[in-house]
Protein backbone atom coordinates (compact mmCIF):
# COMPACT_ATOMS: atom_id res chain seq x y z
CA UNK A 1 0.00 0.00 0.00
CA UNK A 2 2.69 2.83 1.20
CA UNK A 3 4.97 1.57 -2.41
CA UNK A 4 1.73 2.09 -4.23
CA UNK A 5 1.04 5.80 -2.48
CA UNK A 6 4.33 6.38 -3.29
CA UNK A 7 3.72 5.63 -6.90
CA UNK A 8 0.89 8.01 -7.09
CA UNK A 9 2.06 10.79 -5.75
CA UNK A 10 5.82 10.42 -8.02
CA UNK A 11 3.35 10.60 -11.24
CA UNK A 12 1.43 13.02 -9.94
CA UNK A 13 4.94 15.05 -8.96
CA UNK A 14 6.13 13.80 -12.49
CA UNK A 15 2.87 14.84 -14.33
CA UNK A 16 3.16 18.67 -12.34
CA UNK A 17 6.87 19.03 -13.50
CA UNK A 18 5.91 18.69 -16.83
CA UNK A 19 3.14 21.29 -17.46
CA UNK A 20 5.12 23.71 -15.55
CA UNK A 21 4.87 26.80 -17.24
CA UNK A 22 7.93 27.63 -20.02
CA UNK A 23 10.84 30.05 -18.79
CA UNK A 24 11.92 30.80 -22.18
CA UNK A 25 11.20 30.10 -25.93
CA UNK A 26 12.76 26.99 -26.88
CA UNK A 27 14.57 26.27 -30.15
CA UNK A 28 12.35 24.99 -33.23
CA UNK A 29 14.15 21.92 -33.56
CA UNK A 30 13.01 18.78 -33.61
CA UNK A 31 15.83 17.46 -31.01
CA UNK A 32 13.80 19.62 -28.30
CA UNK A 33 10.85 16.95 -28.40
CA UNK A 34 9.65 14.33 -26.31
CA UNK A 35 8.53 11.00 -28.11
CA UNK A 36 5.24 12.17 -27.81
CA UNK A 37 6.02 15.30 -29.89
CA UNK A 38 5.70 17.70 -27.57
CA UNK A 39 8.59 20.00 -26.13
CA UNK A 40 8.70 19.35 -22.31
CA UNK A 41 9.81 20.80 -19.58
CA UNK A 42 13.29 20.40 -19.62
CA UNK A 43 13.73 20.80 -23.78
CA UNK A 44 12.37 24.31 -23.27
CA UNK A 45 15.50 25.36 -20.60
CA UNK A 46 17.44 25.21 -24.20
CA UNK A 47 17.64 28.64 -25.90
CA UNK A 48 19.71 30.25 -28.37
CA UNK A 49 21.24 32.09 -25.72
CA UNK A 50 22.66 28.71 -24.61
CA UNK A 51 26.06 28.43 -25.95
CA UNK A 52 27.67 25.53 -23.88
CA UNK A 53 27.57 22.68 -25.46
CA UNK A 54 28.06 20.40 -22.54
CA UNK A 55 25.02 22.19 -20.57
CA UNK A 56 22.84 21.28 -23.49
CA UNK A 57 23.99 17.32 -23.26
CA UNK A 58 22.94 17.95 -19.44
CA UNK A 59 19.07 19.29 -20.25
CA UNK A 60 18.82 16.64 -23.09
CA UNK A 61 20.07 13.86 -20.86
CA UNK A 62 17.69 14.93 -17.81
CA UNK A 63 14.81 15.36 -20.04
CA UNK A 64 15.04 11.82 -21.53
CA UNK A 65 16.05 10.54 -17.89
CA UNK A 66 12.66 12.25 -16.80
CA UNK A 67 10.81 10.98 -20.00
CA UNK A 68 11.26 7.59 -19.30
CA UNK A 69 10.15 7.76 -15.98
CA UNK A 70 7.10 9.37 -16.76
CA UNK A 71 6.77 6.81 -19.47
CA UNK A 72 7.05 3.68 -16.79
CA UNK A 73 4.30 5.41 -14.68
CA UNK A 74 1.89 5.60 -17.64
CA UNK A 75 2.21 1.93 -19.08
CA UNK A 76 3.19 0.55 -15.61
CA UNK A 77 6.47 -0.10 -15.76
CA UNK A 78 7.61 0.55 -12.25
CA UNK A 79 11.04 -1.35 -11.43
CA UNK A 80 13.08 1.71 -13.16
CA UNK A 81 10.81 4.94 -12.71
CA UNK A 82 12.51 5.82 -9.28
CA UNK A 83 16.18 5.26 -10.89
CA UNK A 84 15.20 6.92 -13.80
CA UNK A 85 13.84 9.72 -11.57
CA UNK A 86 16.84 9.95 -9.25
CA UNK A 87 19.14 10.43 -12.08
CA UNK A 88 17.05 12.95 -14.06
CA UNK A 89 17.21 15.02 -10.85
CA UNK A 90 20.76 14.51 -10.43
CA UNK A 91 21.33 15.80 -13.90
CA UNK A 92 18.67 18.94 -12.76
CA UNK A 93 21.40 19.39 -9.86
CA UNK A 94 24.48 19.61 -11.66
CA UNK A 95 23.24 22.53 -13.73
CA UNK A 96 23.89 25.88 -12.72
CA UNK A 97 20.56 27.78 -12.67
CA UNK A 98 20.06 31.50 -11.45
CA UNK A 99 18.48 32.37 -8.32
CA UNK A 100 15.41 33.62 -10.40
CA UNK A 101 14.98 30.29 -12.25
CA UNK A 102 14.99 28.60 -8.58
CA UNK A 103 12.63 30.87 -7.28
CA UNK A 104 10.36 30.19 -10.61
CA UNK A 105 10.81 26.60 -10.16
CA UNK A 106 9.93 26.51 -5.83
CA UNK A 107 6.87 28.59 -6.92
CA UNK A 108 5.38 25.65 -8.90
CA UNK A 109 6.68 23.32 -6.07
CA UNK A 110 4.49 25.66 -3.95
CA UNK A 111 1.22 25.17 -5.92
CA UNK A 112 1.88 21.30 -6.16
CA UNK A 113 2.33 21.10 -2.47
CA UNK A 114 -0.78 22.91 -2.17
CA UNK A 115 -2.55 20.74 -5.00
CA UNK A 116 -1.23 17.63 -2.82
CA UNK A 117 -2.94 18.72 0.44
CA UNK A 118 -6.07 19.67 -1.12
CA UNK A 119 -6.18 15.96 -2.23
CA UNK A 120 -5.40 14.85 1.23
CA UNK A 121 -8.57 17.93 3.00
CA UNK A 122 -5.43 19.41 4.92
CA UNK A 123 -5.64 23.06 5.62
CA UNK A 124 -4.36 24.73 8.65
CA UNK A 125 -6.58 24.30 11.95
CA UNK A 126 -7.64 27.28 14.08
CA UNK A 127 -5.63 25.62 16.68
CA UNK A 128 -2.83 26.50 14.95
CA UNK A 129 -3.65 30.19 14.65
CA UNK A 130 -2.51 33.30 17.14
CA UNK A 131 -6.26 34.52 17.82
CA UNK A 132 -4.39 37.69 19.24
CA UNK A 133 -3.03 38.76 15.93
CA UNK A 134 -5.16 37.28 13.76
CA UNK A 135 -8.82 38.66 15.15
CA UNK A 136 -8.39 42.14 13.78
CA UNK A 137 -7.13 43.74 10.61
CA UNK A 138 -5.78 47.61 12.06
CA UNK A 139 -7.34 49.86 9.92
CA UNK A 140 -4.57 52.64 10.25
CA UNK A 141 -2.12 53.25 7.56
CA UNK A 142 -0.64 56.15 5.77
CA UNK A 143 -3.09 59.29 5.98
CA UNK A 144 -2.28 60.85 2.80
CA UNK A 145 -3.33 57.48 0.88
CA UNK A 146 -6.45 57.06 3.17
CA UNK A 147 -7.52 60.62 3.02
CA UNK A 148 -6.66 60.26 -1.27
CA UNK A 149 -8.80 57.06 -1.64
CA UNK A 150 -11.95 58.03 0.68
CA UNK A 151 -12.12 61.74 -1.64
CA UNK A 152 -12.43 59.37 -4.47
CA UNK A 153 -14.81 56.53 -3.15
CA UNK A 154 -17.26 59.58 -1.79
CA UNK A 155 -16.96 62.23 -4.56
CA UNK A 156 -20.07 62.56 -5.61
CA UNK A 157 -18.96 63.34 -9.32
CA UNK A 158 -17.26 60.29 -10.02
CA UNK A 159 -18.00 56.53 -10.91
CA UNK A 160 -16.14 55.43 -7.76
CA UNK A 161 -18.90 55.67 -5.34
CA UNK A 162 -21.79 54.45 -7.65
CA UNK A 163 -20.03 51.30 -7.67
CA UNK A 164 -19.44 51.19 -3.95
CA UNK A 165 -23.07 51.48 -3.48
CA UNK A 166 -23.54 48.89 -6.16
CA UNK A 167 -21.01 46.50 -4.36
CA UNK A 168 -22.36 47.32 -0.67
CA UNK A 169 -26.46 46.74 -2.36
CA UNK A 170 -24.82 43.19 -3.75
CA UNK A 171 -23.02 41.94 -0.43
CA UNK A 172 -25.99 41.68 0.89
CA UNK A 173 -26.88 38.29 -0.83
CA UNK A 174 -23.32 36.98 0.22
CA UNK A 175 -23.04 38.52 3.49
CA UNK A 176 -24.29 35.48 5.48
CA UNK A 177 -22.09 32.93 3.52
CA UNK A 178 -19.33 34.83 3.77
CA UNK A 179 -18.98 35.35 7.11
CA UNK A 180 -19.54 31.81 8.13
CA UNK A 181 -16.47 31.12 5.73
CA UNK A 182 -14.58 33.54 7.45
CA UNK A 183 -15.69 32.46 11.03
CA UNK A 184 -14.15 28.39 9.87
CA UNK A 185 -11.24 29.52 8.92
CA UNK A 186 -10.76 31.56 11.81
CA UNK A 187 -10.38 35.00 9.92
CA UNK A 188 -10.87 38.16 10.54
CA UNK A 189 -14.44 39.70 9.24
CA UNK A 190 -12.91 42.72 7.79
CA UNK A 191 -12.26 40.59 4.35
CA UNK A 192 -16.00 40.33 4.05
CA UNK A 193 -15.23 43.52 2.58
CA UNK A 194 -12.32 42.02 -0.44
CA UNK A 195 -15.02 41.82 -2.87
CA UNK A 196 -15.68 45.46 -2.99
CA UNK A 197 -12.11 46.27 -4.00
CA UNK A 198 -11.41 42.91 -6.35
CA UNK A 199 -14.83 42.38 -8.27
CA UNK A 200 -17.72 44.69 -6.50
CA UNK A 201 -19.06 41.01 -5.59
CA UNK A 202 -19.40 40.21 -9.06
CA UNK A 203 -19.04 36.53 -9.90
CA UNK A 204 -18.65 36.90 -13.63
CA UNK A 205 -15.89 39.85 -13.29
CA UNK A 206 -12.78 38.98 -15.18
CA UNK A 207 -9.47 41.10 -15.20
CA UNK A 208 -6.90 42.11 -17.86
CA UNK A 209 -4.75 39.78 -16.24
CA UNK A 210 -7.61 36.42 -16.74
CA UNK A 211 -8.45 36.45 -12.99
CA UNK A 212 -12.38 35.91 -12.35
CA UNK A 213 -15.03 35.95 -10.02
CA UNK A 214 -16.07 37.55 -6.73
CA UNK A 215 -12.44 36.68 -5.04
CA UNK A 216 -10.47 37.38 -8.44
CA UNK A 217 -8.80 34.23 -9.04
CA UNK A 218 -5.94 33.30 -11.42
CA UNK A 219 -6.47 29.79 -12.91
CA UNK A 220 -3.32 28.52 -11.80
CA UNK A 221 -4.29 29.86 -8.31
CA UNK A 222 -7.50 28.19 -8.11
CA UNK A 223 -6.50 24.78 -9.60
CA UNK A 224 -3.97 24.57 -6.86
CA UNK A 225 -6.91 25.40 -4.29
CA UNK A 226 -8.64 22.97 -5.42
CA UNK A 227 -11.24 24.57 -7.65
CA UNK A 228 -12.52 22.94 -11.03
CA UNK A 229 -11.83 25.21 -14.00
CA UNK A 230 -12.21 23.45 -17.36
CA UNK A 231 -14.55 23.76 -20.58
CA UNK A 232 -17.89 22.88 -18.64
CA UNK A 233 -17.26 24.60 -15.68
CA UNK A 234 -15.35 27.41 -13.51
CA UNK A 235 -15.32 27.02 -9.95
CA UNK A 236 -14.03 30.49 -9.44
CA UNK A 237 -17.32 31.90 -10.24
CA UNK A 238 -19.15 29.75 -7.49
CA UNK A 239 -19.77 31.99 -4.60
CA UNK A 240 -19.19 29.37 -1.89
CA UNK A 241 -16.48 27.42 -3.46
CA UNK A 242 -14.54 30.41 -4.28
CA UNK A 243 -14.89 31.85 -0.64
CA UNK A 244 -13.82 28.63 0.67
CA UNK A 245 -10.48 29.16 -1.59
CA UNK A 246 -10.17 32.61 -1.02
CA UNK A 247 -10.34 32.08 2.82
CA UNK A 248 -7.57 29.19 2.23
CA UNK A 249 -5.38 31.34 0.54
CA UNK A 250 -5.80 34.27 2.53
CA UNK A 251 -5.01 31.98 5.78
CA UNK A 252 -1.79 30.87 4.04
CA UNK A 253 -0.56 34.07 3.07
CA UNK A 254 -1.00 35.51 6.98
CA UNK A 255 0.77 32.55 8.41
CA UNK A 256 3.55 33.40 6.10
CA UNK A 257 3.93 36.92 6.39
CA UNK A 258 2.36 37.27 10.39
CA UNK A 259 0.81 40.58 8.85
CA UNK A 260 -2.44 41.32 7.48
CA UNK A 261 -1.61 44.46 5.85
CA UNK A 262 1.13 42.45 3.86
CA UNK A 263 -0.87 39.68 3.46
CA UNK A 264 -3.56 41.94 1.65
CA UNK A 265 -1.13 43.19 -0.61
CA UNK A 266 0.31 39.86 -1.01
CA UNK A 267 -2.89 38.74 -2.23
CA UNK A 268 -2.84 41.42 -4.96
CA UNK A 269 0.82 41.25 -5.78
CA UNK A 270 0.93 37.18 -4.85
CA UNK A 271 3.91 36.09 -2.34
CA UNK A 272 6.52 35.60 -4.34
CA UNK A 273 6.29 38.90 -5.95
CA UNK A 274 5.86 40.87 -2.54
CA UNK A 275 8.61 39.26 -0.64
CA UNK A 276 11.23 39.81 -3.63
CA UNK A 277 9.45 43.61 -3.25
CA UNK A 278 10.35 43.37 0.54
CA UNK A 279 13.83 41.75 0.06
CA UNK A 280 15.22 43.88 -3.04
CA UNK A 281 13.64 47.36 -0.53
CA UNK A 282 14.66 46.30 2.79
CA UNK A 283 11.62 46.70 3.69
CA UNK A 284 9.69 45.26 6.56
CA UNK A 285 6.53 46.93 6.30
CA UNK A 286 3.66 48.26 3.26
CA UNK A 287 4.49 51.75 4.95
CA UNK A 288 8.39 50.76 4.14
CA UNK A 289 7.08 50.07 0.40
CA UNK A 290 4.74 52.85 0.10
CA UNK A 291 7.96 55.22 1.11
CA UNK A 292 10.07 53.54 -1.46
CA UNK A 293 7.77 53.11 -3.75
CA UNK A 294 8.87 49.39 -3.79
CA UNK A 295 6.06 47.71 -5.57
CA UNK A 296 3.92 48.00 -8.41
CA UNK A 297 1.37 51.15 -8.31
CA UNK A 298 -1.61 49.30 -8.48
CA UNK A 299 -0.35 47.44 -5.24
CA UNK A 300 0.55 49.85 -3.19
CA UNK A 301 -2.99 51.23 -3.81
CA UNK A 302 -4.85 47.60 -3.04
CA UNK A 303 -4.06 48.26 0.84
CA UNK A 304 -5.71 51.67 1.63
CA UNK A 305 -8.45 51.06 -0.95
CA UNK A 306 -8.81 47.81 1.24
CA UNK A 307 -9.43 50.08 4.31
CA UNK A 308 -11.27 52.72 3.35
CA UNK A 309 -13.95 50.14 1.47
CA UNK A 310 -14.03 48.65 5.53
CA UNK A 311 -14.87 51.86 6.81
CA UNK A 312 -17.41 53.05 4.77
CA UNK A 313 -19.14 49.38 4.53
CA UNK A 314 -19.30 49.29 8.70
CA UNK A 315 -20.60 52.74 8.73
CA UNK A 316 -21.87 53.55 5.49
CA UNK A 317 -24.12 56.72 6.35
CA UNK A 318 -21.06 58.75 8.40
CA UNK A 319 -19.32 59.03 4.58
CA UNK A 320 -23.07 59.68 2.64
CA UNK A 321 -23.80 56.72 1.55
CA UNK A 322 -27.76 56.88 2.48
CA UNK A 323 -30.27 54.30 1.98
CA UNK A 324 -28.11 51.71 0.49
CA UNK A 325 -30.96 48.56 -0.53
CA UNK A 326 -28.71 45.34 0.59
CA UNK A 327 -29.92 42.38 -1.78
CA UNK A 328 -31.58 39.70 0.23
CA UNK A 329 -29.57 36.75 1.05
CA UNK A 330 -29.18 34.31 -1.65
CA UNK A 331 -31.37 31.44 -1.05
CA UNK A 332 -31.66 28.03 -3.20
CA UNK A 333 -32.36 24.12 -2.78
CA UNK A 334 -29.16 21.89 -3.70
CA UNK A 335 -29.73 18.73 -5.46
CA UNK A 336 -26.99 15.91 -6.37
CA UNK A 337 -26.65 15.45 -10.10
CA UNK A 338 -24.65 12.40 -11.65
CA UNK A 339 -25.15 12.92 -15.16
CA UNK A 340 -25.22 15.53 -17.44
CA UNK A 341 -28.22 17.34 -17.83
CA UNK A 342 -29.45 20.11 -20.35
CA UNK A 343 -30.52 22.95 -18.13
CA UNK A 344 -33.47 23.87 -20.26
CA UNK A 345 -34.64 20.14 -18.90
CA UNK A 346 -33.35 21.36 -15.67
CA UNK A 347 -35.21 24.56 -15.65
CA UNK A 348 -38.30 22.65 -16.58
CA UNK A 349 -38.27 19.62 -14.03
CA UNK A 350 -37.79 23.19 -11.59
CA UNK A 351 -40.43 24.76 -12.82
CA UNK A 352 -38.32 27.56 -13.41
CA UNK A 353 -35.97 29.56 -16.20
CA UNK A 354 -32.61 28.39 -17.77
CA UNK A 355 -32.02 32.23 -16.76
CA UNK A 356 -32.42 31.81 -13.36
CA UNK A 357 -30.47 28.38 -13.22
CA UNK A 358 -27.57 30.21 -14.51
CA UNK A 359 -28.33 33.15 -11.95
CA UNK A 360 -27.99 30.19 -9.10
CA UNK A 361 -25.09 28.44 -10.17
CA UNK A 362 -22.68 31.16 -12.25
CA UNK A 363 -20.09 28.43 -12.96
CA UNK A 364 -21.57 26.68 -15.33
CA UNK A 365 -19.62 27.74 -18.79
CA UNK A 366 -22.12 25.31 -20.95
CA UNK A 367 -25.70 24.20 -21.88
CA UNK A 368 -25.93 21.37 -19.09
CA UNK A 369 -24.33 20.50 -15.80
CA UNK A 370 -20.62 19.25 -16.38
CA UNK A 371 -19.33 16.17 -18.11
CA UNK A 372 -17.13 13.71 -15.54
CA UNK A 373 -18.01 15.44 -12.74
CA UNK A 374 -19.78 13.09 -10.18
CA UNK A 375 -22.14 14.47 -7.34
CA UNK A 376 -22.09 17.90 -8.89
CA UNK A 377 -24.31 20.38 -6.31
CA UNK A 378 -26.76 22.08 -8.60
CA UNK A 379 -28.82 25.25 -7.00
CA UNK A 380 -32.22 25.10 -8.14
CA UNK A 381 -35.03 27.83 -6.35
CA UNK A 382 -36.11 27.07 -2.90
CA UNK A 383 -38.41 25.33 -2.21
CA UNK A 384 -38.74 23.74 -5.70
CA UNK A 385 -36.35 20.23 -5.00
CA UNK A 386 -39.10 17.84 -3.96
CA UNK A 387 -40.84 18.45 -7.42
CA UNK A 388 -37.60 18.79 -9.14
CA UNK A 389 -37.14 15.00 -7.96
CA UNK A 390 -40.44 14.04 -8.94
CA UNK A 391 -40.12 15.88 -12.67
CA UNK A 392 -36.74 14.59 -13.25
CA UNK A 393 -37.72 11.13 -12.86
CA UNK A 394 -40.65 11.57 -15.23
CA UNK A 395 -37.82 12.65 -18.09
CA UNK A 396 -36.72 10.06 -20.60
CA UNK A 397 -34.25 12.14 -22.12
CA UNK A 398 -31.89 13.97 -20.03
CA UNK A 399 -29.61 15.61 -22.88
CA UNK A 400 -32.31 15.70 -25.77
CA UNK A 401 -30.32 18.19 -27.82
CA UNK A 402 -28.51 16.18 -30.77
CA UNK A 403 -25.18 17.18 -29.18
CA UNK A 404 -22.04 18.77 -30.10
CA UNK A 405 -18.81 18.82 -31.89
CA UNK A 406 -15.55 20.04 -32.02
CA UNK A 407 -14.77 22.61 -34.80
CA UNK A 408 -12.25 23.98 -35.95
CA UNK A 409 -12.25 27.34 -37.46
CA UNK A 410 -11.01 27.38 -41.34
CA UNK A 411 -9.33 30.79 -42.93
CA UNK A 412 -12.11 32.97 -44.47
CA UNK A 413 -14.80 31.45 -42.38
CA UNK A 414 -16.84 33.51 -40.06
CA UNK A 415 -19.85 32.30 -37.29
CA UNK A 416 -22.65 33.09 -39.76
CA UNK A 417 -21.49 31.31 -42.11
CA UNK A 418 -20.54 28.59 -39.67
CA UNK A 419 -24.14 28.63 -37.86
CA UNK A 420 -26.02 28.23 -41.70
CA UNK A 421 -23.57 25.26 -42.40
CA UNK A 422 -24.57 23.49 -39.09
CA UNK A 423 -28.21 24.52 -39.10
CA UNK A 424 -27.73 26.58 -36.13
CA UNK A 425 -27.94 30.40 -34.83
CA UNK A 426 -24.92 32.51 -34.17
CA UNK A 427 -26.26 33.48 -31.07
CA UNK A 428 -26.37 29.63 -30.01
CA UNK A 429 -22.89 29.12 -30.70
CA UNK A 430 -22.09 32.07 -28.51
CA UNK A 431 -23.94 30.70 -25.68
CA UNK A 432 -21.71 27.37 -25.85
CA UNK A 433 -18.95 29.36 -26.37
CA UNK A 434 -18.85 32.20 -23.50
CA UNK A 435 -15.04 33.33 -24.75
CA UNK A 436 -16.61 34.06 -28.42
CA UNK A 437 -18.49 37.15 -26.34
CA UNK A 438 -16.22 39.12 -25.87
CA UNK A 439 -13.78 38.41 -28.96
CA UNK A 440 -14.10 40.70 -31.60
CA UNK A 441 -13.21 38.45 -34.30
CA UNK A 442 -12.72 34.26 -34.72
CA UNK A 443 -9.43 33.48 -35.70
CA UNK A 444 -8.33 30.42 -38.25
CA UNK A 445 -7.41 27.19 -36.12
CA UNK A 446 -9.69 28.48 -33.07
CA UNK A 447 -11.29 25.41 -31.68
CA UNK A 448 -15.20 25.84 -30.80
CA UNK A 449 -17.91 23.90 -30.09
CA UNK A 450 -20.97 23.71 -31.97
CA UNK A 451 -24.23 22.01 -31.24
CA UNK A 452 -26.20 21.65 -34.87
CA UNK A 453 -29.40 22.06 -35.23
CA UNK A 454 -31.93 19.10 -36.02
CA UNK A 455 -32.53 19.97 -39.43
CA UNK A 456 -28.98 19.46 -39.78
CA UNK A 457 -29.19 15.51 -39.19
CA UNK A 458 -32.31 15.20 -41.68
CA UNK A 459 -30.49 17.13 -44.58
Amino acid sequence: MIKKLKILLLIFFLAGMLSVPHIVFCEDTDDNEDRTGKKSFISNFITKKISNNKTKKIIMDANDELTSAVNGCIHGEYENVDKNFHKFLEKINSLELSPEEIEFLLTDCENMLRKIKNMNDIYVGKSNLKHGNISEIPLTYDEESIDKWMNIYTNEKGTAKQNMRTALERSGKYRDMILSVLREYDLPEELLYLPVVESLFNNNCVSRAKAVGMWQIMAHRGQALGLKINYWIDERRDPEKATHAAAKYLQELYLLLNDWHLALSAYNRGEYGLISDLKFSNSSSMSDMKNRNASPKETLNYLPQFIVAVKIAKNPEAYGFYDIEYQEPLKYDTVIIDKVIDLKVVAKCADTTVEKIKELNPALLAWCTPHGYQNFELHIPEGTKDIFYENILKEKDLNPSPGFIKYKIKKGEYLEKIANDFKTTVNAIKEDNPKLKKQKYIQPNQIIVVRPGRKYYTK
